[in-house]
């Protein structure tokens, strides 16, 4: 679809800019002309590409809490009664940047008559299919207020959980960068000129010394090539990850992986539990939520299980029978999903056991940290260590020869 840049005097007599998606140049400039402004210019400036809805994901923070706000004051302006359409003129007079471009496409394509829900969906890169689906239940149920303070609160709640594995991966992220950058700086300017010294005065160099000596010079002389290696490797295995069968295979490599598996495992449950619930709370019957958080995961393990939960449900069986071999699933949550499952309480024992693995989740983050943080210590002492040792027993050994 077409996307088309403009500049406009308001209603206001002021000087606007902005951008505008639409299926031609006649319907964009139809529907900006409808808003009230003048055009001074407007132009075609690329194509969105519809990437798969299981690609379309919200890197950026400041995305994701745009999309929360917007999805909670919607909700506040519906409860007292204001209609979609009047809601979406107030959020469009506020929403600025790229997402402001967005709110009032989305407001134009609803004053069209075309329903909240599939005007959300022709931004995938901002309205997942989770997102959509618990709108489109909302508006057919006429809690659409209900809907979109749960999606707040659920983009909320997922926001915090990975503000807190981001701070507590911080300092050990920042210390490693140090650490190599101290290691590198030490092997390729300092070293080389003690060692120049110390081969001066003729003795031969111990073997340790010999040892970080070619380092030293394997990195002066030949940093081009190491460059474009470490560049290589990254641009390798970020290939390989792109590759359905590479991705599989690393994701479920992490689950096996000593201290970060079992947190990645618990973040998992913790997302379906929350997806799924939020899904369920809203309206959308059990195997359709388990069809849009297959299409909606990242993880490929996850995705996996969920898979065969849908079809084992879809030929009549319940959630707990297509979670048998699960990877990702342990026997107590399956246990509870069937009671849950049985008692007709499914979305409350999953927003239960949301908050249950949410909490799992935020002392594994503690435990990480704290195993990473001396780990990296220790072997920055090793390293440094051994530099510094390398470099004075020459030294040592010329003093005790002259005694």
């Amino acid at each position: 679809m077409p996307v088309f840049a403009y500049k406009a005097y308001d209603t206001s007599g002021r000087q606007i800019c902005g951008e505008l998606t639409a299926d031609s140049a006649a319907s964009g400039r139809e529907q900006l002309l409808l808003q009230g402004v003048q055009l001074l210019d407007f132009k075609a400036i690329r194509f969105a590409i519809k990437r798969p809805r299981s690609l379309q994901t919200l890197r950026s923070a400041k995305n994701r809490e745009q999309v929360g706000e917007f999805a909670r004051q919607l909700a506040m302006l519906v409860r007292v009664g204001v209609t979609v359409i009047e809601a979406l003129d107030v959020l469009v007079e506020q929403a600025t940047g790229k997402f402001g471009t967005i709110v009032r496409d989305v407001r134009e394509r609803t004053a069209s008559g075309i329903p909240l829900s599939e005007a959300l969906e022709h931004h995938p890169q901002w309205f997942d299919q989770v997102f959509c689906s618990a709108v489109k239940v909302g508006q057919v149920s006429g809690q659409l207020d209900v809907a979109l303070l749960a999606l707040a609160s659920f983009i909320r709640e997922s926001q915090q959980l990975r503000n807190r594995l981001t701070a507590a991966l911080t300092y050990p992220a920042m210390l490693l960068v140090l650490s190599v950058g101290v290691i590198i700086f030490l092997m390729s300017y300092v070293i080389p000129q003690l060692l120049h010294v110390l081969e001066s005065s003729g003795r031969p160099l111990p073997e340790a010394t010999a040892f970080l000596k070619s380092i030293s010079d394997v990195i002066v002389g030949y940093w081009p090539w190491l460059i474009g290696g470490v560049a290589t490797i990254f641009t390798g295995a970020a290939l390989f990850l792109r590759w359905s069968p590479g991705r599989s295979w690393w994701h479920s490599t992490q689950m096996k992986l000593p201290v970060i598996g079992p947190l990645i495992q618990k973040a998992l449950i913790a997302e379906f539990a929350q997806k799924m619930s939020l899904l369920l709370r809203t309206g959308v019957p059990a195997v359709e939520a388990v069809d849009l958080l297959i299409v909606s995961t990242r993880h490929d393990s996850l995705r996996n299980d969920l898979v065969t939960v849908s079809e084992v449900a879809k030929r009549g069986g319940s959630m707990s029978d297509g979670l048998q071999n699960a990877r990702v699933f342990p026997p107590t949550v399956r246990y509870l999903l069937n009671v849950g499952q049985e008692t007709g309480e499914l979305a409350n024992m999953l927003q239960e056991l949301e908050q249950s693995y949410a909490t799992e989740v935020k002392l594994a983050i503690g435990r990480v940290a704290s195993v990473l943080e001396p780990a990296l210590i220790v072997i920055m002492a090793v390293v440094v260590g051994f530099i510094v040792f390398a470099t004075m027993l020459p030294i040592l050994e010329a003093t005790r020869a002259m005694q």
